[in-house]
């Protein structure tokens, strides 16, 4: 028998090679079976682990809560994404049946064509995925039930949602489990809700916004009249849209429901880009909202808006009969950066998307109050006039944009136990009479609130909607919508949800990009100042010397002054053509900065790699050669 030194190293390669193949597959049948329960998540985000929020879920559910995933064998056949998608499904639900210590029962139906169980799915709302042209229809969705029977249903689970999966899960899980939802008063100028019915003429319809959706999932929902008279205690948080043309009784109506120990979200807005593109008027802040604000010892301008040049987001307009891409200074996207990381509402957030919002400033200081920024914008900041950005290009804003050099305070939280801004009722309030009525000073201590901005509710700020199969699905692109549910959540004192929200990124920039883009854009920009003061400059002169030459004393002009019209035309040719060459230029080069470094990052470096290794490799080899 031969020993192991005398056999060929490549013979002994290949042995070496075949033991470690079936090492492989030996350790992965053996994990499969043995380390079942076991997992290490690497990922960034945790994506295959259960959060802290969903583990709190678990442990506080009370009654055996059945989770039945109907999922047809021949998925594969029809759709091999969903089929993979599957895996990962069943994976995360085998996590929370093995952590809620036999609370969950875990169900895997195969709803099969024409079958009782297919009866069943259809029953429960799940919709199915056609097999071709044939009448058979396949399955993948699930529903959550307690002991009770109260039901939620995930019609259909769709694979490009899967970052928000657990999310989902946990949410209905959250819902089955406590006795009360928690009740949200909305008092809104914006038709947040939806208007009309989409048969009728009159008034115009409206769909309902998808944010609306999603508190609605949470949360019991009470609109309120903004005449109102009395707000209710048994609502647990009163959120204000776009607050306006109060009268006074509601206003008071508001203090009371505070001084009651109520908690409030306040969404002001000194122009509401919703409203106005509506075709309605778009009232500034009465001065009644400046009386519970003032009180509170904080003020909101509610004619000027924050220009913020670094926080900025682009835009693509036609120029000169050319697509450029520019700042647009009034839509921000405000990113972690500028999050307030110690605040649970703001902690785990990405990105907010705003438009026209405007800033709050902490006027004095009040006994008893305590005033928290929660979002704020970059240094390089400017307070603008709401009526210059109704008639201001993007393109003039720029060029007239000088930075304060000052943080702006775009979201804020206010604690304490406030004194009622009111001496007592007003004398058309209904309780007029009962003068014990009146509260002077919140009896519990109150959570408000205040966020300058309303539009960032709206659908085009956040989210990407699609129907699949009758389903409608949202597919967000920046965090607007758990900024509101995470207020909603603290407020009320429920917070299990908080930490899942934007468990993975919403937007992974390339962060050098976007400096070199702002340096580069400053820089092009400047020239483009200047280029631009000097065209008008120049257009200005030929206007006075055309209107000149066009009136009756034509013959007045002289020589040189013909030759000066003559000079200003080819001046301002070649200005154009410069001002052109400039925004080519700053296109091209963000355009090249973007394709550089996305060519490093995907062709250099694994090329370098290769190259290291094959270096290595031939030292080996040369080393072996000398050896010998």
């Amino acid at each position: 028998m031969k020993k192991i030194s005398d056999i060929n190293r490549n013979t002994l390669g290949v042995i070496g090679l075949v033991l470690v193949v079936i090492l492989f597959f030996s350790v992965n049948i053996i994990a499969a079976f043995a380390l079942k329960n076991y997992r290490l998540d690497l990922t960034q985000a945790k994506l295959y682990s259960l959060s802290e929020g969903s583990l709190r879920t678990v442990k506080n559910i009370k009654e055996p809560i059945t989770i039945r995933f109907f999922l047809s064998e021949k998925l594969a056949k029809v759709s091999q994404i969903h089929a993979t998608y599957a895996v990962r499904v069943i994976e995360l639900l085998e996590q929370y049946a093995s952590a809620s210590d036999g609370k969950i029962k875990l169900q895997i139906i195969d709803p099969e064509p024409f079958s009782k169980k297919e009866d069943e799915a259809l029953a429960y709302g799940l919709k199915g995925i056609p097999v071709g042209d044939s009448s058979e229809y396949v399955y993948i969705g699930l529903t959550l039930s307690n002991s009770s029977d109260r039901r939620r249903t995930i019609a259909l689970l769709d694979p490009s949602r899967e970052r928000f999966l657990e999310y989902d899960i946990t949410k209905y899980l959250t819902d089955l489990t406590r006795a009360k939802r928690p009740t949200i008063g909305i008092i809104s100028t914006l038709p947040i809700d939806g208007r009309g019915e989409p048969q009728l003429m009159y008034p115009k319809y409206l769909p309902r916004w998808a944010v609306m959706n999603v508190v609605r999932d949470i949360f019991d929902v009470r609109f309120i009249s903004r005449h109102t008279l009395d707000i209710p205690q048994d609502i647990d948080v009163l959120m204000l849209v776009n607050p306006k043309k109060f009268y006074e009784e509601t206003m008071y109506a508001i203090d009371q429901y505070l001084m009651g120990g109520g908690n409030m979200l306040m969404l002001l807005d000194p122009f509401s880009e919703t409203e106005a593109g509506l075709g309605e008027t778009s009232y500034t802040v009465y001065p009644e909202m400046d009386k519970l604000l003032n009180n509170w010892g904080v003020s909101f301008d509610p004619k000027r808006f924050v220009a913020d040049m670094t926080l900025a987001r682009t835009i693509s307009r036609m120029e000169d009969g050319k697509t450029v891409q520019m700042k647009f200074l009034p839509w921000l996207a405000v990113n972690k950066t500028y999050l307030s990381p110690e605040d649970p509402v703001t902690n785990a957030l990405n990105l907010i998307n705003m438009a026209y919002a405007g800033s709050f400033s902490v006027t004095k200081k009040v006994d008893g109050l305590t005033a928290t920024p929660l979002i704020f914008s970059s240094k390089e900041t400017k307070l603008e006039k709401t009526t210059f950005a109704q008639t201001a290009a993007p393109a003039n804003m720029l060029r007239e944009f000088k930075s304060d050099n000052k943080n702006r305070v775009l979201g804020l939280r206010i604690k304490g136990t406030p004194h009622s801004a009111f001496d007592k009722a007003p004398v058309r309030n209904f309780l007029k009479q009962r003068s014990e009525a009146h509260i002077e000073k919140a009896t519990t201590p109150v959570n408000i609130i205040l966020i300058a901005d309303s539009d960032f509710l709206a659908d085009k700020f956040w989210t990407a909607k699609n129907e699949l199969l009758g389903v409608e699905q949202l597919y967000p692109f920046a965090a607007n919508a758990d900024l509101l549910i995470n207020a909603l959540d603290n407020l009320s004192g429920a917070t299990s949800l908080i930490d899942l929200r934007s468990k993975a990124e919403w937007r992974r920039p390339f962060t050098v990009i976007e400096n070199m883009q702002l340096n580069a854009g400053r820089q092009y920009r400047a020239q483009e100042t200047i280029l631009f003061n000097e065209l008008q400059q120049a257009q200005s002169r030929l206007k006075k010397l055309t209107q000149q030459s066009s009136g009756e004393n034509r013959e007045l002009l002289s020589s040189d002054d013909k030759n000066e019209i003559r000079t200003l035309q080819k001046h301002i040719i070649s200005l154009r053509a410069a001002l052109r060459a400039v925004q080519t230029v700053l296109s091209r080069d963000i355009l090249t900065l973007q394709t550089t470094l996305i060519l490093v990052n995907v062709l250099f470096v694994p090329a370098l790699l290769v190259i290291i290794a094959l270096f290595v490799a031939w030292r080996r080899r040369v080393r072996r050669i000398q050896s010998k």
